[in-house]
C-alpha cells in the first residue's frame, strides 16, 4: 500500500519523473527522426540515473539477464537485417532493466513513479476536455501538443466533406496516438496499484470518443462495457435494474444520434478507403503479405528492417502484436503474448487484463519504452512471487 501523505520532496520528485515520462515516453516529431530520438534518449536516462540510483547504485540480476538476452535476440535480429528501429529497441529494454528493479526494490520511488503516472493519465485527459471544450464555445483550435512539445507539429485533421469535423488529441500528436497511449497508460497504472479506478477509466474513455479516433472510439465503448459489467457484477438487486435501464435507453438514443453524426460518416468511408497511403490501406495490405509470409516468419522475424515496410506507409498501424510477429518472429511472439496474459492475470485479475488486451492491437511502436516497461515489470513480478529471485537485492 502506498502512503496517504505526500511530503514537498516528493513531490518535486514525482514532478520530475513526470517531465521525465513526458518527454521521454509520448510520441512527438522532432524535425527528423535522430532529434526525436536524442530528446527521448536524453529524459530516458536522466530517470535511469535517478533509479539506479535510487536502487543504491546496484544493478539487478535478473534486469541484467533480461537485458542480456534481448541484446542476444537483437544481435540474430541484427544480421537478418538492419534498420535504425534497433537503436530505439535497445535503450528502451536497458531502460526497463534498470527502471523496474528500482520500483519493486524501493517502495518511495515505486510510490513517486506510480503517482507520476497518475499525474500523467490525469493531465492528457484533461488536455483533450479543454481542447475540445474551447473549440466548440469559441471555435478557437488550441495547438496544445506544440504549446508541450513545442518542436513538434500536431496532426490536428479537419474533414472537411464531413461538416468540418475536427479530430484531436489533446497535448498528444494525433487522435489515434492519444487513444493507443492511454491504454498502455492505464494498464501500467493499475498494474503497479494492483485496483482499477472507475472514474479514470469512464474520463479516459470519454475523452477518446472525443478524438473521433476510429480505433479509439471502438475501444472507449469496450471499455464502457467493462466497466459496466464490473459494477453490474458488484451492484446489488435495484442497483443492477437501475443500470440495465440506463443502458437499454442510452443504448436506443445513441444509436439514433451516432448513425446521424459527421463522425459515424467519417468513421464509415474511413472503413472502405483503400490504398497503402492511409492508416486501413496499411492494415489490409500487411495482413496480406503477412499471411503470404507466415512460414517464413514462424520461428524467426524479419529483422530491424522487414520486407514489409517498401510497400506501406505506415506498418506500425497494423497493430503492436503483428509487428512483433513481424520482426521477432510468430513462436516468440506468441510466446511473449500467452505468458504476458497468464502472469498478469496470476498477479491482478481478469479486469486488468481485459484493459491490457487492446495494446497488442494498437499502433504502439514495437520499441515503445513504456511497452517493454510493463512487461518487465509483469515478468520481474512474477518472478519475484513465486519464484523468489530477488527481494531488495537479496536473492531468498
Amino acid at each position: 500500500m502506498f502512503r496517504n501523505k505526500t511530503s514537498y520532496s516528493d513531490i518535486g520528485k514525482i514532478l520530475f519523473i513526470f517531465i521525465c515520462l513526458l518527454y521521454g515516453w509520448v510520441p512527438f516529431e522532432a524535425g527528423s527522426y535522430d532529434a526525436s530520438f536524442k530528446i527521448h534518449l536524453i529524459f530516458m536516462l536522466l530517470l535511469m540515473i535517478y533509479a539506479f540510483y535510487s536502487n543504491s547504485f546496484k544493478l539487478s540480476k535478473y534486469g541484467m539477464l533480461f537485458f542480456i538476452f534481448f541484446i542476444f535476440l537483437s544481435s540474430i535480429l541484427f544480421f537478418v537485417s538492419y534498420g535504425r528501429a534497433i537503436y530505439s529497441f535497445i535503450p528502451a529494454i536497458a531502460f526497463a532493466s534498470i527502471v523496474v528493479p528500482a520500483i519493486y526494490n524501493n517502495t518511495q520511488f515505486k510510490y513517486q513513479f506510480t503517482q507520476a503516472l497518475f499525474v500523467l493519465i490525469v493531465i492528457s485527459i484533461i488536455m483533450v476536455f479543454f481542447q475540445v471544450i474551447v473549440y466548440f464555445t469559441t471555435g478557437d483550435l488550441l495547438l496544445l501538443h506544440e504549446f508541450v512539445f513545442p518542436f513538434s507539429k500536431a496532426r490536428i485533421a479537419t474533414e472537411l466533406q464531413f461538416n468540418n469535423l475536427t479530430r484531436m488529441g489533446g497535448m498528444y500528436i494525433e487522435p489515434g496516438t492519444y487513444s493507443n497511449y492511454m491504454f498502455l497508460l492505464l494498464t501500467l497504472y493499475f498494474f503497479l496499484k494492483k485496483e482499477i479506478n472507475n472514474r479514470i477509466i469512464f474520463f479516459t474513455a470519454l475523452s477518446i470518443i472525443l478524438t473521433y479516433s476510429l480505433w479509439g472510439m471502438i475501444f472507449s465503448l469496450y471499455l464502457l462495457l467493462l466497466l459496466f459489467v464490473i459494477n453490474f457484477l458488484r451492484g446489488s438487486l435495484k442497483r443492477k435494474i437501475f443500470l440495465l435501464l440506463i443502458v437499454i435507453i442510452g443504448t436506443f438514443y445513441g444509436i439514433q444520434k451516432i448513425e446521424n453524426s459527421s463522425a459515424f460518416q467519417f468513421s464509415v468511408a474511413k472503413l472502405e478507403r483503400n490504398g497503402s497511403q492511409n492508416s486501413t490501406g496499411a492494415k489490409k495490405i500487411a495482413y496480406e503479405k503477412f499471411s503470404k509470409n507466415f512460414d517464413n516468419l514462424f520461428f524467426i522475424g524479419d529483422g530491424f528492417a522487414p520486407n514489409f515496410r517498401s510497400e506501406i506507409s505506415s506498418l506500425q498501424d497494423a497493430g503492436l502484436l503483428l509487428n512483433l510477429a513481424i520482426v521477432f518472429g510468430i513462436i516468440p511472439t506468441v510466446i511473449l503474448f500467452i505468458f504476458f496474459i497468464f502472469f498478469i492475470f496470476k498477479l491482478t485479475n481478469y479486469t486488468i487484463v481485459l484493459i491490457s488486451l487492446p495494446i497488442f492491437m494498437s499502433k504502439i511502436f514495437y520499441w515503445d519504452p513504456a511497452f517493454w516497461l510493463l512487461v518487465t515489470m509483469v515478468y520481474y513480478e512474477y518472478n519475484n512471487r513465486y519464484k523468489k529471485i530477488e527481494i531488495n537485492g537479496e536473492t531468498k
